[in-house]
Order: structure tokens, then C-alpha cells, then sequence
């Protein structure tokens, strides 16, 4: 019964290398397109492994095939570094590149090509031609767009969608544990370390070391700290970076401007010492701004938008690569249990419509406590990640 089709999935990130594995396996013709010319690295440094994140892995061999750490503790300090809350949660922790490399291992490397920039795409008989930057084209069947926040396929098919700045930013980083006191790396062995501020928050978590080890001492901390920049000045004079170029989406490592980064450091004075400690160990601190984006439809006859192209949530629910992962594996089952191509569509998007909307509300609810309305309460058993509510 599955569809028999020539797939064009257009992102090679984590949502797009899960599809295309997934649907490869399925016995599909499957070929992704990146416009990187190279393999992609460090893309937001540090993230919340949750079991759609990795449920490929689980699935395919168990423990010994995870591609995260777990830190069994989640507990809040205040400014002194004294306790709040602990609890006992058991989430994983990884690294973006960690998981995509192990991805791109299990897809055909001669499937996966670099350099291909999506223009547009138009119906050719009864396939469709994917056009790329190069002047060359592709038939398919069915296109994937996981293409991300700033999605062509998107803006296409959705010119008037576009995503909503959220009025805060992330400041983000890694610190090497060698480079960290023998005290800081003892406190973070085993926990993920919040800190509740006025306004904003900051969280500290373990992930695996650059050359993937998992081992305390090898690892790196990685650091989120939300600060609110209100639209236009003081926001677009950080996201000017440190060569006047001014960045839409982040501002990458070593790019931010060196003002803005002696800003950064010098606010982390009011930081718990542990926390404190990272941050100002981190070398290359970067900018990852905020948004929010919900797309009314995510299914167009033989075209759909799947993870950050289709719905972009805050990271406060730590679901963006479990929802860019569970609309891959809901594609591949509605491809097998469907012979036509518009009828699996139209079976996906229904339920990962509800899923897309359902994640960015949860995460937007949270931002607007932690950032503007200040009502976030170290150990609030509602403030968990989850990409089907708090702690699922």
C-alpha cells in the first residue's frame, strides 16, 4: 500500500535527515538537498534531547545507540548559588552536531546533496521540477520543505506568513568542563542548573565534548540565557554584528560585536557563581533570536512544510527537534499506509496541525511568564519540557 514516489526533501538539518532516513528505509526514492556546500556544524550548540529527538536511535539498536547524556536532576538556585528546588526528571542532553552527524551516517551519502539552494518549483506533467540557485532542476513526486524558520517553501506557498519576533533573544555558549573549576564541574555532574531572573532566566546543562565523549571532565556546558532587546534599538544594534552585517535570525560565534559581548559579560555579575562561572568561560558567546510562526496549512497536493518551516516555537518547551522529528516519523507512517500521495498528506496535516499549534501556545505561555509578566517560580512542576505538554 505505501506510496511508490521520487522524494525531494529540501533542509538537510536534523528534521530533514530524519525524513529522509526514515522514508528510505520505507524503500522510497529519497534525495536531500542542502544548500550548505558543507556539512552543517555547532547550530545551537547545546539541545534537550527528547524521545522523538532520538527515537530513530532507540528504535535501531537501544542504549548503546543513544546520541545524549542524561542529567537525572533539575534544580533552581538563586543568585548565591543556594538550592530552591531539585527534581528528580532523568532528561537527555545533546549536542545539535552530535545528532546530525549520527544522522548523516545513516542516510547514503550519495543521496545527500550540498549546494543546492531551493528557488522554486512548478509542475512538470504529473511530477513536479525543483529548481535550485545553480541553474539545474530536479523531478519529484512529493517535496519535502524542511527548510527552516526562514523557508522558501514557505514563503512560496505562504507569502504572508511570516515569523514574529518575540521580543527576546538567547543568548547562547559552551564552556569546555577542563576549563571549569573542580567545584563548578562537580555541581553540574549530574544536574541541569536553572536560575529565575527579573525579567528572563538562564539555564546550564551538560553536553557531549566535541569529540562526542560523554564522560564528566571531557564534556562541554552549554549556557541559554533569554534577555529581553525591545524591537528596533536596542535589538538591531545586536544584531549588527562585528562586521556591520545585520543578521536576521542569529547572530553566529564569534561574530557578535564586541560591545555587546562586554554588555553581556558584565550583566553576568548578577549570575549564580556556578552559572556565572560558565557563562564567562564560554570563549565564543552567540546570539539565537526568538520567534513565534504557525502556518495555517502544512499540506499542498504534492508539497508540504515539516519542523521550524511549518511551525517555529519558543525553546522553552525544548521541543523544536522533537516536532520537526515527530512530523518525520508521522510522514513516514502516513506514506506506508497510503498509495496516493494527496490522501497521506492530508492524513498527516491534520494531526501535526494540532501538534505544531499545541507546542508554540505551551512555549509562548512560558515566554511570556519568565520574560515579561515575571511569574515564573523556580520548581513549578508545570515549567518541564515536553512536546506533548510539561515533562511528555
Amino acid at each position: 500500500m505505501t506510496v511508490d514516489a521520487r522524494i525531494a526533501i529540501v533542509g538537510g538539518s536534523i528534521g530533514g535527515l530524519t525524513a529522509g532516513v526514515l522514508l528510505h528505509e520505507l524503500g522510497l526514492d529519497v534525495h536531500i538537498y542542502e544548500r550548505s556546500s558543507v556539512a552543517l556544524e555547532s547550530r545551537g550548540a547545546g539541545i534537550v534531547v527528547l524521545p522523538m529527538t532520538e527515537r530513530y536511535f532507540t528504535e535501531r539498536g537501544g542504549d548503546d545507540d543513544r546520541v545524549s547524556l542524561e542529567l537525572p536532576w533539575w534544580k533552581y538556585v538563586d543568585g548565591s548559588g543556594i538550592e530552591l528546588s531539585a527534581d528528580l526528571d532523568h532528561f537527555r542532553f545533546s549536542s545539535w552536531n552530535t545528532v546530525y552527524r549520527a544522522l548523516l551516517k545513516a542516510f547514503p551519502e550519495d543521496r545527500y546533496h550540498y549546494g543546492k539552494e531551493m528557488t522554486g518549483f512548478h509542475e512538470d506533467g504529473s511530477a513536479l521540477a525543483v529548481e535550485f540557485a545553480d541553474g539545474t532542476d530536479t523531478g519529484a513526486d512529493l517535496l519535502v520543505c524542511a527548510d527552516g524558520v526562514a523557508s522558501t517553501g514557505r514563503r512560496l506557498l505562504l507569502p504572508d506568513v511570516e515569523p514574529s519576533y518575540a521580543g527576546y533573544v538567547a543568548w547562547r555558549g559552551t564552556a569546555a568542563e577542563s576549563d571549569l573549576s573542580a567545584g563548578t564541574v562537580d555541581e553540574l555532574a549530574d544536574s541541569m542548573l536553572y536560575q529565575v531572573l527579573a525579567p528572563g532566566h538562564i539555564l546550564v546543562y551538560a553536553i557531549p565534548g566535541p569529540d562526542g565523549s560523554l564522560d564528566p571532565g571531557r564534556r562541554l556546558q552549554n549556557f541559554v540565557w533569554y534577555r529581553n532587546y525591545e524591537a528596533g534599538e536596542p535589538f538591531e544594534s545586536l544584531m549588527r554584528d562585528r562586521n556591520g552585517e545585520v543578521r536576521a535570525s542569529s547572530v553566529p560565534p564569534g561574530l557578535v560585536a564586541p560591545r555587546h559581548l562586554d554588555e553581556m559579560r558584565a550583566v553576568a555579575a548578577t549570575l549564580a557563581p556556578t552559572i556565572q562561572e560558565v557563562v564567562l568561560a564560554a570563549s565564543e558567546p552567540f546570539v539565537q533570536v526568538i520567534f513565534d510562526l504557525e502556518t495555517p496549512r502544512m499540506a499542498f497536493d504534492r508539497v508540504c512544510l515539516m519542523g521550524d518551516a511549518a511551525f517555529s516555537a519558543r525553546p522553552h518547551v525544548a521541543a523544536g527537534t522533537a516536532k520537526a522529528a515527530a512530523d518525520a516519523w508521522a510522514l513516514r507512517d502516513a506514506l506506508r499506509d497510503h498509495a496516493d500521495i494527496a490522501a497521506a498528506l492530508a492524513a498527516w496535516e491534520k494531526s501535526q496541525l494540532e501538534l505544531g499549534h499545541s507546542v508554540v501556545e505551551r512555549s509562548r505561555a512560558m515566554g511570556r511568564r519568565s520574560q515579561f509578566d515575571q511569574t515564573m517560580v523556580p520548581g513549578d512542576p508545570d515549567w518541564k519540557f515536553g512536546l506533548f505538554g510539561a515533562g511528555n
